[in-house]
C-alpha cells in the first residue's frame, strides 16, 4: 500500500467518527457560475520550461528566479496594473492532472497558466482571444477552448446580427508546451465536452431555434452534425468549464452511452446522440412535485452517481435548492438505485449547486444562494462522501466555493470568489476539502 493510499485510508476511517459541527455564520448574495474538471491520469513528466514572456522581461532576474522561484509570484502579485486595466484578473479553474494545474486568468484576453509544483510557481502556456468556454486535459493531450462573443453586426437596412459564438479549439500534445489552433467552426458553440483525445461533442444553438448535437471523432479537426436534442436547461451554464450540458461515457465493451441535462430532467442516448430518452428516478415522497435540477452523471464503467437538487416550488423567489439527492448505477447508468440525501446540516442550500466526482465513491457538494431572502443555510460548506452518500461529512465555514475538482481522495482546488466586489481566486486542499488554502496566482499579460 502507498504512503498517500494508507493517508486516505487513515482519513476516511476519522472522518466517519467525526462530523464538524454545522455553525453557519455568512450569508451569501452572489455568486458566479462553477466549473469542475474531473482529474485526469497523471501525465508523464518532462522539462521544466520558463514562460517566454517572464523570460524575455525578466532577463536580468533570471538568476535570482531559478534560485527561489516563490520570488516571481510575490513580484507579479504587487502590480496589478500589468494587465492593463487596474482591475485584478478574473480565474477559471481549468484542469487538473498529476502535480499540473491549469488555471486561466481572464483579463482583456486569456492567458492559461500552469503549475507543476503544486500551484507554488506558474508559467503562462498559451495566450488565446474569445470568451473563455473550457478545458480538458488528458495526459499529454489537451483541449482549451473560447467562444467568439464580439458583438454583432447591424444596419440601417436590417436586423442586427448576434455574436457568431464560434468555437475555435486550441489542442497540446506534448503536456502544454506548444498549442495548436483549429479553424473556427461555421456553426454557433454553447458547450463543448471530450470523452478522450479524439472523440467530442458539441451543443449548438442559433437564438431561438433548439439544441443541435455536432461530434468530431479526429480531435476537432473536422465536425459532424449528429441530430437535434432535448430543451435544455434554462438555468444550464453555458460558457462554463466543467459544467456540461452534454457528456457521453464508455463501457467496457466500447459502447457509448450520452447524458444530457434538459429542462426538468436528465436524458439519456445509446445511439450515439441520435435520439434521446428521459432517465427514471425515484421521487423521495418529500420532495414530490418539486422543481427538478438533475447534473451530470459520472461513470466507471459499470459504477455510476449522479446528484440531483430538488428545489421547492412554494419556497423564497422559487429559487431555492432545499435538497440534494445522489442516486447510484451498478450497470453503466442503465438503472438508478434508491436515492441518498445528502446530510443533516448541509440542507436546505442554496440555489447554486456545485458536484466534484472524483468516482462514485467520492463525491463533493457545494452550494451558496444568490439571493439574501431565500431560506438557505447560513453561510458556505461543503459535504463529502467517501462511499457513495451513505454517509456524510459536512466542513463549515469554508470559502464562498463556486467549483472543486479532486486529484485523489485528499488533494484538491478550487475557485471561490471573496470580499464585497466577489474577487475571485484558486484555493487548495490537503485534507479532502475540510480545509481550504489560498494559492498566490502572478498576474500576467494578456497580449
Amino acid at each position: 500500500m502507498t504512503d498517500l493510499r494508507l493517508e486516505t485510508k487513515i482519513r476516511e476511517a476519522f472522518d466517519s467518527r467525526h462530523e464538524p459541527s454545522p455553525d453557519l455564520e455568512d450569508r451569501v448574495i452572489a455568486a458566479m457560475p462553477w466549473q469542475s474538471v474531473k482529474a485526469r491520469p497523471a501525465r508523464s513528466s518532462s522539462t521544466p520550461r520558463v514562460a517566454g514572456a517572464f523570460a524575455a522581461v525578466l532577463a536580468l532576474a533570471l538568476i535570482a528566479v531559478l534560485a527561489a522561484p516563490t520570488i516571481l509570484n510575490r513580484l507579479s502579485a504587487l502590480f496589478p496594473g500589468l494587465i492593463g486595466n487596474g482591475e485584478p484578473p478574473a480565474y477559471s479553474l481549468a484542469a487538473v492532472t498529476g502535480d499540473y494545474v491549469f488555471i486561466v486568468q481572464r483579463s482583456n484576453g486569456n492567458v492559461l497558466l500552469e503549475s507543476s509544483d503544486n500551484g507554488r510557481t506558474w508559467q503562462a502556456v498559451l495566450r488565446f482571444p474569445g470568451v473563455y468556454g473550457g478545458a480538458q486535459i488528458f495526459g499529454n493531450d489537451g483541449f482549451v477552448w473560447s467562444l467568439d462573443m464580439g458583438s454583432g453586426s447591424c444596419s440601417p437596412s436590417h436586423a442586427c446580427t448576434p455574436p457568431s459564438r464560434a468555437l475555435t479549439l486550441y489542442r497540446t500534445t506534448d503536456g502544454g508546451r506548444s498549442w495548436n489552433a483549429r479553424p473556427p467552426t461555421t456553426f454557433p458553440v454553447e458547450d463543448v465536452y471530450f470523452l478522450d483525445a479524439s472523440h467530442g461533442w458539441v451543443d449548438s444553438a442559433l437564438p431561438g431555434s433548439g439544441e443541435t448535437l455536432y461530434s468530431t471523432a479526429d480531435g476537432g479537426v473536422t465536425w459532424s452534425l449528429v441530430g437535434p436534442l432535448p430543451t435544455a436547461s434554462p438555468t444550464g451554464s453555458v460558457l462554463g468549464v466543467g459544467s456540461y450540458r452534454v457528456t457521453f461515457s464508455r463501457s467496457s465493451n466500447g459502447s457509448l452511452r450520452g447524458w444530457y441535462v434538459g429542462a426538468t430532467q436528465l436524458f439519456t442516448s445509446t445511439d450515439d446522440g441520435r435520439s434521446w430518452h428521459p432517465v427514471a428516478f425515484e421521487v423521495p415522497a418529500t420532495v414530490a412535485g418539486w422543481t427538478v435540477t438533475p447534473q451530470q452523471p459520472a461513470i466507471e464503467d459499470p459504477a455510476g452517481v449522479v446528484a440531483i437538487a430538488y428545489r421547492d416550488p412554494k419556497g423564497p423567489d422559487n429559487a431555492t435548492s432545499n435538497r440534494i439527492y445522489l442516486y447510484s448505477s451498478r450497470d453503466g447508468g442503465a438503472t438508478w438505485g434508491n436515492p441518498r440525501p445528502a446530510p443533516e446540516g448541509f440542507a436546505p442550500v442554496g440555489d447554486i449547486l456545485s458536484t466534484a466526482i472524483l468516482d462514485p465513491q467520492h463525491v463533493w457538494l457545494t452550494s451558496q444562494s444568490q439571493t439574501g431572502g431565500d431560506n438557505v443555510q447560513a453561510g458556505p460548506a461543503v459535504a463529502r462522501t467517501s462511499n457513495g452518500g451513505i454517509s456524510w461529512q459536512v466542513a463549515s465555514k469554508t470559502p464562498r466555493i463556486l467549483s472543486m475538482t479532486f486529484l485523489d481522495p485528499i488533494r484538491g482546488y478550487a475557485l471561490d470568489v471573496s470580499g464585497p466586489t466577489n474577487t475571485n481566486g484558486i484555493l487548495k486542499t490537503t485534507d479532502s476539502g475540510a480545509t481550504w488554502q489560498r494559492i498566490e496566482v502572478p498576474i500576467f499579460q494578456a497580449k
